[in-house]
């Protein structure tokens, strides 16, 4: 699946560079630099030049993954200390 509709992107069974980039709301060039640097999971096939991933583990990556602006805590996670 490829495009820039993201409600089509979910449907795939497997997202290739720009799928993931749409589902994040980035530059297809993020992604790319994203998986050169390591900083997210490495593809889950390669067909030629064309890496792809399941769905699920680019939702379960990014759902781990710190967010920017709020001092690297994960999503979920509170700022207070008990």
């Amino acid at each position: 699946m490829t495009g820039d509709n993201t409600d089509d992107v979910g449907d795939a069974e497997w997202w290739t560079t720009s799928d993931v980039a749409a589902y994040l709301g980035v530059q297809v060039s993020t992604v790319t630099n994203y998986r050169k640097r390591g900083q997210m999971p490495e593809p889950d096939m390669t067909v030629g030049r064309t890496h792809m991933w399941r769905p699920a583990r680019i939702r379960s990556w990014q759902q781990e993954r710190p967010r920017p602006g709020v001092g690297g805590r994960r999503a979920g996670q509170s700022g207070s200390a008990s």
